[in-house]
């Protein structure tokens, strides 16, 4: 068995280009390029807190150490230079050799503006252009990858509390400890020993010490000392970027999966290529393709060398299916089973989702769509929108376009080879059928301000996402990528946080006259606050639920308002905080008629 497996790796290797493998470290995809020394450590420095030039840099420097310093313009940066370095000193890091990364403008990762808008600063203050990023408050947007690859990123921190094990973990989600005043120097030890056979230890600190932000500080002295530890113990310490000497960071991109929205793994593009990368193969062994309509002509394991055809099923809407056969292919444990596909043509014409803001989600069979709206709702301004999986594939009339619904509408969608198909649309007005759009939060992400970030469905974009005075935060984020709360009730993945006070999410929503109530689970962020904001929602305005912050703890809870009246005709829906320090989490909102 170990002879078939040494056998395995070595075919591998020779399969996907690799050199020489690391000795005790699995990497069935060579992706390690040369054997990753014991002992090796990764500083990474967060937020641009003056400290870091006048306290960390100089004694790094003097143990001979690198480090990445990630700059974001954080709460204070403009006026506060007591606490935050100024853009003399971020320059005075790069000169003096250490990797001084991007962190975002206004420390929001969810946006790829964001990111972009520091790329700018660093060029007018003559910093040299940055490779490596960190996410604000650890919430990775796998979403943004395809983005920032093409902006020559390479390495992206997270958090996650456990050593960087490359065969494993996509570069732009490399996982870290954080490391502040309740992380006592034996826990540091405890942390950097798992710095061993293959796997790196990152470490995650802010200011030594902090001004603004004092949970995250860490003293000086207690700084000193670990980094003193690291020196005594002969450790390898160095910047995120170095970790480029170790990883094939292109491989590394489309062979291993990273968080999304598929239950079995994710999906990365490369021109003609699909590379899918299955880390839970589903019990039925098939592997459903939403949003990729793209025709597949052949689907193999990439470890195949006699590229063995896996077959492959096209539903009606154009949605595609791999099924995976028994195979010596498929790999268990944490190591993705991956399959390459290669996509023939264009998207092909069809609609994947139907929808009014604020009703339920039409059914969709063949070609005919059948949506409910509320008695209430004008039937002659009705503006579905609807999703073709391609901007490339378009619609007539368009997402969006308002159209007299009074009699069946037809929509014409075409392809890029000019193909087409024409549905029928016809609407029901019906008693209360009222829905919050995509109540889960699922299938769509969205950024800040209401800029919306698609994953594979426009459907939710009937939720606004409204900041006050720049406070706080607010967005959507992915549990596995950013584990700051258990999984929802539900199930779902994708949940809202806020935090601010006055910041809220609403969607415009026409209800028919009569009682209605309101729905939800809740939880405050694990460690993030001592307690929860007070969460209410209103109509227009108006209350028709508190939830004080003594009654959100860090397991989720389920809620219900009691019933309130509506009259007939469109109302603003909305979810926001009361005044208070603490960041709530809402998801699986649902709104019911009741009479």
């Amino acid at each position: 068995m170990k002879a078939s497996l040494i056998t395995l790796i070595a075919t591998i290797a020779v399969l996907t280009g690799s050199s020489a493998l690391p000795p005790d470290v699995p990497d069935p995809y060579g992706i390690v390029t040369r054997p990753i020394p014991e002992k090796l450590v990764v500083l990474t420095f967060d937020d641009s807190v003056v400290s870091h030039a006048t306290v960390a840099a100089p004694l790094l420097k003097k143990l001979g150490f690198g480090a990445s310093f990630f700059i974001c313009d954080f709460d204070s940066f403009k006026t506060r230079k007591d606490w935050y370095m100024t853009w003399e000193q971020i320059k005075s890091l790069a000169d003096n050799g250490f990797d001084v990364g991007n962190h975002t403008m206004g420390h929001g990762g969810a946006s790829i503006d964001r990111w972009l808008a520091m790329e700018e600063e660093f060029s007018l203050n003559k910093v040299p252009k940055s490779t490596t990023l960190c996410w604000p408050v650890y919430a990775v947007y796998p979403n943004l990858y395809p983005a920032l690859i093409s902006n020559q990123y390479t390495f992206g921190r997270a958090g996650g509390s456990r050593p960087y094990r490359p065969a494993v973990d996509h570069p732009l989600n490399v996982p870290s400890w954080g490391v502040q005043d309740n992380v006592s120097v034996d826990t540091f030890i405890s942390y950097v020993q798992q710095a061993t056979r293959g796997r790196i230890v990152v470490l995650t600190f802010h200011g030594v010490p902090e001004g603004e932000h004092q949970t995250v500080s860490l003293k000086a002295e207690t700084f000193t000392k670990m980094m003193q530890y690291l020196k005594d113990n002969q450790y390898t310490v160095v910047s995120l970027k170095d970790l480029g000497k170790y990883v094939d960071v292109k491989k590394a991109a489309k062979f291993l999966p990273y968080p999304s929205h598929l239950p079995w793994g994710g999906m990365t593009r490369d021109g003609k290529l699909l590379y899918v990368s299955v880390s839970k193969l589903p019990a039925d062994r098939k592997l459903t393709l939403p949003g990729m309509t793209t025709r597949i002509s052949s689907a193999i394991f990439i470890q195949d060398s006699k590229k063995q055809l896996l077959p492959v099923i096209t539903a009606d809407s154009g949605i595609q299916t791999i099924v995976v056969p028994e195979s010596p292919f498929v790999l268990s444990g944490e190591y993705p089973t991956v399959i390459v596909a290669e996509l023939q043509g264009e998207p092909v014409a069809t609609i994947l989702e139907f929808g009014f803001p604020g009703t339920p989600e039409a059914e969709i069979s063949a070609l005919e769509i059948r949506a409910k709206v509320p008695l209430a709702a004008d039937l002659k301004k009705l503006a579905p929108t609807y999703d073709t999986g391609s901007p490339l594939v378009v619609g007539k009339p368009a997402s969006g376009a308002a159209a007299d619904f009074t009699r069946a509408q037809s929509y014409s969608i075409t392809a890029p080879d000019r193909s087409f198909k024409t549905y029928r649309v016809t609407v029901t007005p019906t008693l209360g059928a009222v829905a919050v759009s995509n109540g889960d939060f699922e299938r769509f992400n969205v950024s800040e301000e209401q800029d919306a970030t698609r994953i594979d469905s426009p459907m939710g974009l009937a939720w606004s996402f409204n900041k006050k005075d720049n406070n706080g935060e607010i967005d959507i984020k992915d549990l596995i990528a950013s584990p700051s709360a258990p999984p929802p009730p539900n199930g779902s993945r994708h949940v809202v946080y806020i935090r601010g006070a006055g910041n809220s999410i609403s969607q415009r929503i026409v209800f028919d006259q009569g009682s209605y109530t309101i729905h939800f689970d809740a939880v405050k962020r694990n460690g993030y606050e001592k307690t929860a904001a007070p969460l209410n929602v209103t109509i227009d305005g108006t209350a028709v639920f508190s939830l004080e912050p003594s009654k959100i703890t860090e397991k989720w809870a389920s809620y219900a308002s009691p019933s309130f009246p509506v009259t007939a005709g469109p109302h603003e829906l909305a979810f926001s905080l009361g005044e208070g320090e603490g960041m709530d989490i809402i998801d699986n909102v649902v709104l019911r008629f009741s009479k």
